[in-house]
């Protein structure tokens, strides 16, 4: 299969831009070659309607709206998919913050459990988003992209205390203690957090491009799973900034190991697409790129309340109806979180499972208590033990 990709909401560094608060990497997915079986197709609908190529915010609304429902015919023609990824900027900052200072393997004093049960760690984190504001969410992203490390980490406590001051406004007892813990430790200790990155590729991964490109790797490891068929090329529109660093990221992903990695409560697997062909192109040399661009531009108009005219309302349901939405929103985690929540909640407990609970929990507080007293001898870091080696610290059996 191939995929033509297209994205919008670029700002770089820049993650305070109201103008685009959300950045979009979307793709139309065929089985066979949509560059080269319908390049004749598209175009002759661009010459009949007077436009060099099909590219959203420069033809217009209206120019959308006259080829829009040719488009659906040459898109049933071709059985096209779709696949959306949206990330909310600020969502990412505070997940970037969270994962800073909360990751147990990286922070000795975080708690292991809140970090390494996912459901935990969506509901930490969307509790302390609560309390980033806009001076705290810009210091962090300039610790970030610090160029110097000394610069990055001097900033540390700054950020701490700023949050710390913010923590009574949770209401969650058990979460503050939780945070305060946290963030105190890592306020008293600044050279230890895994805080900076050298080099302008290395920092693109911070950026919202990227997790897109992950999530968007994701959505087409799936479709080719559905479809039985590898995705033998992707094709994405060529921008200067990150294309280095897009181009490095799919090699690892493609290239990872298959062995599925069983994390609590979710597996992960860390190759995607593997033997795939990665291509650059201009958007004026691939047809698909620009339906790609046409599908995200209704898709934004769409969430930002414009009105869409029938034809164009009927190309957008048409990308909808066969595609997947990967939202990284506040709204959308907060929705999935809930729902997973909900149906933990409507579940009946045994004692046994109780009391095998209340061990664990136990257990990882002693874990924690001391990863922090080792640290203070040796300096070293939770994921650098091999804590097997320790009696105390084995789980209890069945847990």
């Amino acid at each position: 299969m191939y995929a033509f990709v297209d994205e919008t909401g670029n700002t770089g560094a820049n993650l305070f831009d109201e103008k685009q608060p959300d950045f979009f990497t979307g793709a139309m997915i065929t089985k066979t070659n949509f560059d080269i079986i319908q390049r004749n197709n598209i175009k002759n609908l661009c010459k009949r309607h007077g436009i060099v190529g099909i590219h959203a915010s420069v033809i217009g609304p209206d120019k959308v709206e006259d080829i829009a429902d040719s488009l659906v015919n040459i898109l049933k023609k071709s059985d096209a998919r779709f696949f959306i990824s949206r990330v909310e900027k600020r969502y990412l900052l505070a997940t970037k913050l969270f994962d800073t200072f909360f990751d147990a393997g990286e922070n000795p004093a975080a708690s292991w459990l809140a970090y390494n049960v996912r459901l935990m760690r969506l509901m930490l984190c969307l509790k302390v988003s609560t309390i980033i504001t806009d001076d705290i969410a810009r210091k962090f992203w300039d610790m970030l992209m610090a160029k110097r490390e000394a610069t990055a980490r001097a900033m540390i406590p700054d950020i701490c205390e700023a949050l710390l001051a913010r923590v009574p406004l949770i209401v969650d007892k058990r979460s503050q203690e939780i945070i305060i813990q946290t963030l105190e430790w890592s306020r008293s200790h600044p050279e230890a957090l895994d805080i900076f990155i050298p080099g302008r590729q290395a920092k693109n991964g911070h950026m919202p491009n990227m997790v897109a490109f992950v999530n968007l790797m994701e959505g087409l490891e799936q479709y080719s799973k559905r479809w039985g068929r590898p995705l033998k090329k992707m094709v994405h529109d060529r921008q200067s900034q990150f294309e280095g660093t897009l181009q490095e990221w799919h090699r690892m992903h493609s290239n990872a190991s298959p062995e599925p990695i069983k994390l609590i409560g979710e597996t992960v697997v860390l190759q995607k697409l593997h033997g795939s062909q990665f291509e650059i192109s201009a958007s004026d040399a691939s047809p698909g790129i620009q339906i790609a661009d046409v599908v995200l531009w209704l898709f934004r108009q769409m969430l930002n309340g414009k009105a869409l005219g029938e034809n164009s309302n009927k190309l957008l349901q048409y990308a909808i109806k066969k595609g997947w939405h990967n939202d990284f929103t506040f709204e959308g985690v907060n929705r999935r979180a809930e729902l997973a929540y909900e149906n933990i909640m409507r579940k009946d407990i045994s004692d046994e499972e109780l009391e095998r609970g209340k061990q664990l929990v136990a257990l990882k507080e002693e874990h924690r208590l001391q990863a922090i007293k080792l640290y203070d001898h040796d300096g070293l870091m939770p994921y650098e033990r091999d804590w097997t080696m320790t009696a105390s610290l084995q789980e209890p059996e069945g847990s």
